[in-house]
């Protein structure tokens, strides 16, 4: 094997041989390497926007959602809060009740997404620091107070100072024991709420979203204070979330289901995870078809050094031994090209991450320049890939070398 290496090493190195073979090898080197290096940056960036994806689904989504398997309501009277909140890693319990609901500001009208909780709510999942206008503050049953989110706010015509008018909004519902009646008023549940400040996200939550007593929504919904759509867990810093989840899920009936944050939201990371496979895969190709230009510089190597093949064979070397010595040829070459795109391309990440000169040109996003994430994993994979591809190509190509 040091031998085969050796050979291998010195006809790539030789200061004898820089004609067209050797042109060639360097394009085929430097195919490799900018394939390896665009791998890895692509890579780097999905994990960069996915990091920034669960940072925003952080604000409005727990570390832990506990949740009725069948219908969207139940009662806490059904399980122990007092053993969920002792539980190891768990640093907070929040009820939280979520139901769709007219609001109503003079003559504007908008459906939202009404969330009933507590002030506790914004403490532990840091959703106080995103507040544009006000503070944080859902107030109690006899002055409750809605946050609304920014762009809802301003939909309603509620601008910056409004949240010191003691402006009131109006929540309607239709009662669960509606019936059909002469008069729509006795259908429907309607509570009042002054405006207490807005909120910016940068998502879905702006524009739709408000946030009110816990007791103000059940009241709203005709259910009594016990009755909640679900259980908000916050985890200690440093404390594993799977592992926090896998203990509240065994002080939990079957009928109750704990989730973490990526099975909140399976669609966005679905799509996400399929996106990066796609690409890596297309990347894959590309790789695969640079690996194309290894194999013709080997078979250009074999065709110019046919007296020393000659030579070996006189000297008693197998047809095995010099057809691997043409085979380290070719992984010298995918190697060398893969470890320079690569430490280029960490390069940029790391860049990136210090500077962020590549901007991503919007004015609308919650960050001016592509997020990056380089991780470990990956420069694995993209060495693994690479590796493959390579010996799969440059084998093909020396078991057709004549060794005569």
């Amino acid at each position: 094997m040091r031998f085969t290496l050796f050979v291998a090493l010195r006809y790539f190195f030789s200061k004898k041989n820089k004609g067209i073979v050797h042109i060639i090898s360097l394009i085929s080197l430097v195919g490799i390497g900018v394939c390896s290096m665009a791998l890895i940056v692509v890579l780097s960036v999905f994990n960069g926007f996915s990091s920034v994806g669960e940072k925003m689904l952080s604000y409005s989504n727990p570390d832990i959602l506990i949740e009725s398997r069948k219908g969207k309501t139940f009662s806490v009277s059904d399980l122990d809060i007092s053993q969920i909140e002792n539980t190891e890693g768990v640093e907070a319990c929040v009820r939280v009740f979520e139901e769709t609901v007219m609001m109503t500001f003079f003559d504007t009208q908008k459906v939202v997404e009404l969330i009933g909780t507590q002030n506790a709510f914004a403490t532990f999942n840091h959703f106080d620091t995103l507040m544009r206008v006000g503070e944080f503050d859902v107030g109690n049953a006899e002055s409750p107070n809605a946050i609304l989110g920014y762009a809802l706010s301003l939909d309603m015509g509620l601008d910056r100072g409004a949240e010191n008018m003691n402006l009131s909004l109006k929540f309607c519902s239709l009662k669960k024991d509606a019936t059909t009646s002469i008069v729509p008023e006795e259908n429907i549940n309607t509570v009042s709420a002054n405006y207490g400040g807005s909120f910016m996200t940068a998502g879905d939550m702006d524009v739709n979203t408000v946030f009110v007593p816990l007791s103000l929504a059940q009241e709203l919904s005709d259910y009594d204070s016990n009755t909640v759509s679900g259980l908000y867990v916050f985890v200690k810093q440093g404390e594993n979330a799977e592992r926090v989840k896998e203990r509240l899920q065994d002080l939990l009936p079957q009928t109750m289901v704990a989730k973490n944050r990526l099975e909140q939201e399976p669609a966005y990371f679905k799509i996400v995870k399929s996106e990066k496979l796609a690409v890596y895969l297309i990347l894959s190709f590309i790789v695969f078809i640079a690996s194309f230009n290894v194999m013709g510089s080997v078979s250009l190597f074999a065709m110019i050094k046919q007296n020393d093949i000659k030579i070996l064979t006189s000297m008693g070397a197998s047809k095995k031994r010099i057809r691997s010595i043409f085979f380290a040829l070719g992984l010298t070459l995918s190697s060398i090209g893969c470890i320079a795109g690569l430490l280029l391309g960490s390069l940029f990440c790391l860049l990136q991450q210090c500077f962020g000169f590549v901007k991503t040109g919007t004015q609308n996003l919650v960050i001016d320049a592509f997020p990056i994430g380089l991780q470990l994993s990956d420069i694995a994979s993209v060495i693994l890939l690479v590796g493959i591809i390579s010996m799969l190509c440059v084998g093909i190509m020396v078991k057709r070398i004549k060794c005569e």
